[in-house]
C-alpha cells in the first residue's frame, strides 16, 4: 500500500500527474483541481505533502507514509499541509489575508514544503481574487496552493492563468460499494448508500457514521410526514432537523479540545494558561470555530441533498423512468405514493425552495428560520392538494 491508495486512487490520472511533477522536481506553485466535491481531493493533498516532506521515501514522488511526519499529515495535524473551508456564502479579502496568505507566509520549520489546500476556491469573491492575485503573482517558494473548484468560470483569467490544471471526477458505483463494504455498512443496504452518495466517498463515510443512515431515513420521510400531518408539523420538524446539525458538531468540537490540549502538553503551558506563543492559541480557537460552523453547514448541506436527491426522483418516477435512474432506490413505493401526491411543477417549486434554502444557509441565515420556511413551501401544496381531495 501506498500513499496514493486510499480516496486518491479513483482519480489515476490527478495522481499520475502529481508524481510526474514530483519525479521531475517540477511541481507547480498552484494547482487548479476541478471537479465535484469529496471526491478524494484530500486524500490527494495528504499525499502530495507526504511526498514533498517525507525524509525517508524511496523514489521524490512517494513517502514512507509511517514517520512522525507523515503520520501527522496522514490525520491531519501537521502545520505542513492547512486546510480551508469558506465558513459562508464566499471567500472575503480578510478570509485570504488572514487565513490563507498568514499561515503560507509562516517560516517551513518541519520539513520543505507547506501545502495550501483551498475547498471551494470558486468562493472567493472578486476582492478576495484579488488580493489572492498577488501571491500567485510573487509566490513563495516553499508554498504549494491546491484550489478546489467546481466551476473555474466564476474566477478570474489572471488566477486561472497562473495555476496547473488537474482534473478529478466522481466515484463509480462499483468503487462506492466496495467502500460502503469496507466502512462496515450492512450487506443490505450497500446499494442503496452507493447511489446516495452521489459519487462521493466521503459521503459514503458519512452515511456509514453511526445514527446517519437512521436519520437519512427520517429525511426522506419528511414529505410523507407533511403531507399527513400538515404544516402544523413545519415548526417541530425544523427544530429536529437543526438539532440533528448541531448534534453532528459534537464529535468535531471533542477533537478539538483533545489537540489543544496536545498543545498545552508540547508547549508546557502552565495552569494559568501561560507558555502559549503569542496569538496562537487565538489562532486555533478561529481554526477550530470555523472547522466547527463548516461541519454543521455539511450536516444542514447532508439533510438538503436528501430532500433534493428525494424530490428528483419524484420526477424520473412521475415520468415512468427507469428505475436505475433513481438515486433512492430503497425507496421506490414511497416514491410512487409522492409522485401521487405531487405534480410535476409542485416538484420543480420544491426543489428551487431547497436551492433557496442552501443559498440562505451560505449566507449564514438561521439554520432553524430557514429551514422553516423550506418545510412550509413544501407543505403548502400538499396540504391544498389533499384538501382538494384529488
Amino acid at each position: 500500500m501506498t500513499i496514493w491508495d486510499g480516496g486518491a486512487r479513483e482519480q489515476p490520472a490527478a495522481v499520475q500527474a502529481l508524481r510526474r511533477a514530483l519525479a521531475a522536481d517540477e511541481v507547480s506553485h498552484a494547482w487548479l483541481v476541478v471537479g465535484p466535491p469529496s471526491v478524494g481531493q484530500q486524500d490527494l493533498a495528504r499525499a502530495l505533502t507526504m511526498a514533498l516532506n517525507c525524509d525517508h521515501a524511496d523514489a521524490p514522488d512517494e513517502a514512507c507514509g509511517s514517520c512522525d511526519r507523515c503520520t501527522r499529515i496522514r490525520r491531519g495535524t501537521h502545520e505542513l499541509l492547512e486546510e480551508q473551508q469558506p465558513a459562508g456564502a464566499a471567500y472575503v479579502v480578510d478570509d485570504v489575508r488572514d487565513g490563507w496568505i498568514r499561515p503560507a507566509s509562516r517560516t517551513v520549520t518541519d520539513g520543505r514544503r507547506r501545502v495550501m489546500r483551498i475547498v471551494a476556491a470558486d468562493r472567493m469573491n472578486e476582492a478576495a481574487q484579488n488580493a489572492f492575485l498577488k501571491v500567485l503573482e510573487e509566490p513563495p517558494p516553499s508554498v504549494v496552493w491546491l484550489l478546489e473548484v467546481e466551476d473555474e468560470s466564476v474566477l478570474l483569467d489572471t488566477v486561472v492563468s497562473r495555476c496547473r490544471r488537474l482534473t478529478v471526477v466522481p466515484w463509480g458505483i462499483p468503487a462506492l460499494r466496495e467502500r460502503a463494504t469496507q466502512l462496515g455498512v450492512p450487506d443490505a443496504r450497500v446499494d442503496a448508500v452507493a447511489r446516495a452518495a452521489l459519487g462521493s466517498p466521503d459521503r459514503v463515510a458519512t452515511l456509514a457514521e453511526e445514527g446517519v443512515l437512521e436519520a437519512r431515513e427520517e429525511h426522506l420521510g419528511i414529505l410523507d410526514r407533511l403531507a399527513t400531518e400538515g404544516p402544523g408539523r413545519v415548526v417541530p420538524t425544523a427544530k429536529e432537523l437543526a438539532r440533528w446539525a448541531k448534534s453532528r458538531v459534537e464529535p468535531l468540537k471533542q477533537r478539538h479540545a483533545e489537540e489543544l490540549a496536545r498543545y498545552e502538553d508540547d508547549l508546557g503551558v502552565d495552569a494559568r494558561g501561560q507558555g502559549w506563543p503569542p496569538g496562537l492559541r487565538k489562532q486555533l480557537e478561529r481554526r477550530h470555530q470555523r472547522l466547527e460552523r463548516g461541519e454543521q453547514r455539511r450536516a444542514l448541506g447532508l439533510v438538503l441533498d436528501h430532500l433534493a436527491t428525494y424530490l428528483r426522483d419524484l420526477l424520473v418516477v412521475g415520468s415512468g423512468g427507469p428505475s436505475d435512474a433513481v438515486v433512492n432506490v430503497d425507496h421506490l413505493d414511497e416514491l410512487r405514493r409522492d409522485a401521487a401526491r405531487l405534480s410535476p411543477q409542485m416538484v420543480v417549486d420544491g426543489l428551487a425552495a431547497v436551492q433557496r434554502c442552501r443559498d440562505a444557509l451560505d449566507r449564514n441565515g438561521n439554520p432553524e428560520l430557514q429551514l422553516e420556511r423550506l418545510l412550509l413551501a413544501l407543505a403548502l401544496p400538499l396540504y391544498a392538494h389533499a384538501a382538494s381531495g384529488r
